[in-house]
């Protein structure tokens, strides 16, 4: 087994006397019976109701995503003051790749369980799914792929800062996710990362259901696909570099 596995297979072990994994089961299950639950009664039309489910994902995403890095990097400080993270002789680069696979693999895994779980609801359940399967399979990885560069940016936070630090700023990336829906958010969406799940997931809903328009995406829409890859690859760079020189957290 190389070393990368090993030490991704480590920090699995750490989280697992945790609610790390609890929080990726738990928080998609109720997010799905919830909504199931309104859906069994309310009158708006079937093929509406998908894309409102998909939305307050997206801006659930960077408050979820704050926390579970929180508890990630909180493991490590807690360990001396990231003492083992940064002794390891397998270098720091390696133990941060480990970080991100670790919260992709976990997150990844939620966001099948919060999509497929809502379709199965939504179909078996409720009979009213009129999308195809390949539908949710292509949209879990639309919305799980923007948010990418928030688990890169909130690691980020909870090494540099603390997760009080990536928790507030969690909690207004969400609520920004939110305004960058309405009016307000038409021009500048695209560079805002917490609002790339979300409006990109709805640009893909629209287009999907109408094929031809694929070859005319709006100006915007190509931009901001542009914009959460290219930011996403430069971000990931970054983040090694840095980490490479990291010495710790310095506590107040």
């Amino acid at each position: 087994m190389g070393v990368l596995p090993r030490v991704l297979k480590a920090d699995f072990l750490k989280m697992k006397g945790t609610i790390f994994f609890w929080i990726h089961m738990a928080m998609p299950i109720i997010g799905i019976v919830l909504f199931l639950s309104y859906y069994s009664f309310s009158k708006v039309d079937s093929i509406s109701k998908v894309p409102v489910y998909i939305q307050a994902l997206s801006m659930a995403f960077p408050l979820l995503i704050s926390v579970v890095c929180s508890f990630v990097v909180e493991q490590e400080s807690l360990a001396g003051n990231f003492t083992e993270l940064l002794s390891t002789e397998y270098g720091k680069r390696k133990a941060f790749i480990s970080k991100v696979c670790l919260l992709l693999i976990c997150g990844f895994c939620s966001t099948i369980l919060a999509v497929f779980g809502f379709a199965a609801g939504f179909h078996f359940l409720l009979g009213q799914n009129e999308l195809p399967l390949s539908f949710y399979f292509e949209i879990s990885f639309v919305l799980f792929g923007c948010q990418i560069f928030m688990y890169l940016f909130h690691l980020f936070l909870n090494f540099r800062f603390s997760k009080g630090a990536s928790i507030g700023v969690g909690i207004m990336e969400s609520l920004l996710a939110a305004l960058m829906l309405t009016g307000m958010g038409e021009v500048i969406w695209k560079y805002i990362p917490c609002a790339w799940g979300m409006r990109l997931s709805n640009s893909f809903f629209i287009y999907k259901l109408n094929p031809d328009l694929f070859h005319a995406l709006p100006v915007d829409t190509q931009m901001g696909v542009v914009m959460c890859i290219c930011s996403t690859i430069i971000v990931l760079v970054m983040s090694l570099i840095w980490f490479s020189f990291y010495e710790g957290r310095k506590e107040m």
